[in-house]
């Protein structure tokens, strides 16, 4: 018996968190925040507890599997990023099995998490066998976060091959290409759980090099002399991260981390030997502390490059606060703040961008927007990964209705049938598998 349980990340862009029952074994695959209600939560300062998380529909409704977690034998995670790992914290203790994926990823589980959850890392293009009948093997791909995997769990019935959030990067920045030698080697794949976060966009994602020169285009040809600097990003994104490192460092201008996140995810990054970041910028996580040091910078701003929290106009977040003139550093007209990232597409958070965006104009400031090229798959390397994986049948994730919809249409003129071999699903529902 082969039953698919969808929890979260079926409805919606985040939230994912998938349990995959084969005969009287389990296994869940993510368990991540959805960061639009995530972030409502946090800005009315509310307590955050599971019954609020749940009842706010900011991580997923794991009721429909309480019957069977006794079976449950591991929470298999994909890669570092809140909306696939951040319930941990108030849902892992539910379960009586280890939460297992790579070492960064694991690195910033404890600090998200705290030392409650009973951790096993896996290098990237390894396997762990989990039970006698079941083996996960933890496929490298290019994400917008270091050792990003897909995830081939083996099992009897074939291979069921869980790939959200990757894209194939010929020319990544930081880290290897996506391993296509080992997913070609997957045989008998008797279901892929595939990203749809990209499918409705014609076209191949663009490469980490790419963004990359956009941000030296800015940084390196345009007059910035005597102007501020400010640029924001994701603060997972190690790899953007060091890229305006490595320009800033070009053009003479010392580097500053700025922001709690930032911090948390470079120490992790330090700590398994990913970057060392500290020996050419300095890191302040509690920008409140260091007000004095801010407001010497302040007056020599033209030696430095800001790489700060808040790209999408979070409220406690740095640029928020410098914005909203909570800091002794401070925005004057003419100065640069380049957007490395977009927006996430939730209601609440294009609100607080657009509220950002309108006081970072009553300043006078330059905006440059969408310097960015996504980590997720487009519709072209969708169907490249179908192709060379030639699933038995294909479940959408990681997108609403939309979005699961345009790659069922994508697997539809690949030769699959909706209600057939394509299965669209929506959180709470399950499938079995023939």
């Amino acid at each position: 018996m082969l039953k698919v349980h969808a929890l979260g990340g079926y409805n919606e862009v985040g939230r994912n968190m998938t349990c995959i029952e084969i005969d009287r074994e389990a296994i869940i695959l993510d368990m991540g925040l959805y960061m639009d209600r995530f972030i409502a939560i946090q800005e009315k300062n509310g307590e955050m507890n599971r019954e609020i998380l749940q009842a706010e529909d900011a991580i997923p409704n794991d009721e429909p599997i309480k019957n069977i977690r006794s079976k449950i034998k591991g929470i298999l995670i994909t890669h570092a990023h809140l909306d696939h790992m951040g319930a941990i914290r108030w849902m892992a203790s539910k379960y009586k099995c280890p939460v297992i994926t790579t070492p960064f990823t694991a690195e910033v589980i404890k600090r998200n998490s705290g030392n409650s959850v009973k951790l096993i890392t896996v290098n990237v293009n390894s396997s762990f066998k989990i039970s006698n009948n079941i083996e996960a093997e933890f496929i490298n791909v290019t994400h917008s976060v270091p050792q990003s995997t897909i995830i081939n769990l083996k099992t009897k019935y074939g291979s069921i091959v869980y790939a959200l959030d990757y894209k194939n990067d010929n020319h990544p920045t930081l880290g290897r290409k996506t391993n296509i030698k080992k997913l070609r080697k997957i045989d008998d794949v008797i279901l892929l759980i595939a990203d749809s976060t990209n499918a409705d966009e014609e076209r191949k994602t663009f490469s980490e090099h790419i963004a990359r020169e956009m941000l030296k285009d800015i940084m390196v040809g345009m007059e910035t002399d005597r102007h501020g600097l400010f640029l924001t990003t994701f603060s997972s994104h190690i790899a953007r991260l060091r890229s305006m490192l490595q320009i800033s460092e070009t053009i003479g201008r010392k580097t500053v981390f700025l922001g709690r996140s930032l911090s948390e995810y470079i120490s992790s990054a330090e700590k398994i030997g990913i970057v060392n970041f500290s020996e050419k910028a300095e890191i302040i996580g509690n920008t409140t502390k260091a007000n004095k040091k801010l407001k010497e910078m302040n007056e020599k701003r033209e030696d430095y490059i800001f790489i700060v929290t808040g790209g999408l106009g979070e409220k406690n977040a740095v640029l928020t606060r410098i914005v909203n003139d909570e800091l002794n550093l401070k925005i004057f007209p003419k100065d640069f703040i380049v957007f490395s990232c977009e927006v996430i597409p939730t209601p609440t958070i294009q609100a607080n961008r657009k509220i950002l965006e309108h006081k970072l104009h009553r300043k006078k400031a330059r905006l440059f927007k969408d310097i960015h090229v996504s980590g997720h798959a487009s519709r072209e390397d969708l169907r490249d990964l179908i192709k060379i994986l030639s699933p038995q049948n294909i479940l959408p994730a990681h997108g609403d209705l939309a979005k699961t919809a345009s790659l069922s249409l994508l697997g539809w003129e690949m030769g699959y049938e909706l209600g057939k071999d394509i299965h669209i699903m929506q959180n709470g529902q399950s499938l079995d598998i023939a």
